[in-house]
């Protein structure tokens, strides 16, 4: 009992001065000390069910600079390639202006958030796990090879890096993947706009731009030979009523082109698509009658034209994509000259 009233007389003696306790009810903070809030590292555990969130409310507000921001309040530390990653795969199962929106979100985040590293080892893993993404997403190749090619277009990406993979894949779902982004590349330089490659929703284009798309997806069909494919990416253009259209412009590729190669090929994926009823009874009529009523037009540049089609609409009856009674109606201004010109690259009757 002595002791403590002995300190109590200290405490109130000495409150105050320079090194002391001070007097009760004061607070004395220390000199240049600097507070930071330290936060944990996020556990692979919560990683997804933080961070698909995010991704998918970006799917509805479009904002890359709010992702970024609320992606910079967690540490993510080595799971900053789970973002990318991430975002690819919910985007599969999305639509194509969902997968337009990752593609500028990827583009965006790489230096505020991601780095290149990061974004190359997100693709390694995609690559890797294709076998398990093709059981939900059938196409998940293509789509992954168009998201590798608008990356290395976005430059966000080596253009080395499908390079770096030839020799060494064993998985036929990785090789249709890295063949893909190759072969869309190599038709950027001959005008295909990676940096559009998703589009926004037939709806919202206008036609010459639809126009150009299907020209350029018909481009792609002819140089890979995938029917399938092109299949999926005249689906994914979401204009049912437009097809005609991508009737009519493979119709005048057929009459356009040089050679045996291109006359087959459309025959083929006119069928498939017809088969399937991407493309209606209606619409594919409507397109063939819009080549009869441009033949004269398109002859001036191309003299055999109305061989060449008179020939074509035989095989699409023969092979049942057309009926007789729109086979019949086909202008035509007779064989024999055509037949008769030689060789000359020029497409013979007995040649189909």
């Amino acid at each position: 009992m002595l002791l403590l009233l002995l300190l109590l007389l200290i405490v109130c003696r000495w409150g105050g001065r320079k090194g002391v306790w001070g007097r009760s009810g004061e607070v004395y903070e220390p000199e240049n000390c600097v507070y930071e809030t330290v936060v944990p590292p996020l556990e692979e555990r919560d990683f997804g069910k933080t961070v698909t969130p995010i991704v998918q409310e970006y799917f509805e507000h479009g904002d890359t600079n709010e992702v970024a921001e609320l992606l910079g309040e967690l540490n993510l530390g080595p799971m900053r390639s789970g973002v990318p990653m991430l975002a690819v795969s919910l985007a599969l199962e999305a639509k194509a202006s969902h997968r337009e929106l990752t593609s500028r979100l990827l583009a965006d985040l790489c230096g505020p958030v991601l780095t290149c590293g990061d974004v190359e080892n997100a693709f390694d893993k995609l690559l890797s796990e294709l076998p398990e993404l093709v059981l939900d997403t059938p196409g998940a190749p293509q789509m992954v090879g168009q998201f590798i090619a608008r990356a290395v277009k976005d430059q966000i990406l080596s253009k080395s890096y499908i390079e770096g993979y030839k020799g060494k894949v064993d998985c036929e779902h990785a090789r249709a993947t890295l063949d893909r982004a190759a072969v869309l590349l190599r038709m950027s330089m001959g005008g295909l706009r990676i940096d559009n490659l998703w589009g926004s929703g037939g709806g919202q284009r206008a036609v010459t731009e639809l126009v150009k798309e299907m020209n350029l997806l018909l481009k792609e069909y002819l140089l890979s030979g995938d029917g399938k494919e092109a299949e999926r990416c005249l689906r994914e253009l979401e204009v049912p009523h437009f097809h005609h259209e991508f009737v009519y412009e493979a119709l005048v590729m057929v009459l356009e082109s040089k050679g045996e190669k291109t006359f087959k090929m459309v025959l083929l994926l006119l069928k498939r698509l017809w088969v399937s009823t991407v493309i209606t009874v209606d619409q594919m009529r409507r397109g063939y009658e819009r080549v009869y009523m441009d033949i004269a037009e398109i002859n001036i540049d191309v003299p055999r034209a109305y061989f060449i089609l008179e020939l074509f609409v035989d095989k699409s009856f023969s092979a049942g994509v057309i009926d007789k009674n729109l086979r019949d109606i086909c202008p035509c201004r007779g064989r024999k000259r055509f037949v008769s010109e030689g060789d000359g690259g020029c497409l013979k009757l007995e040649s189909f």
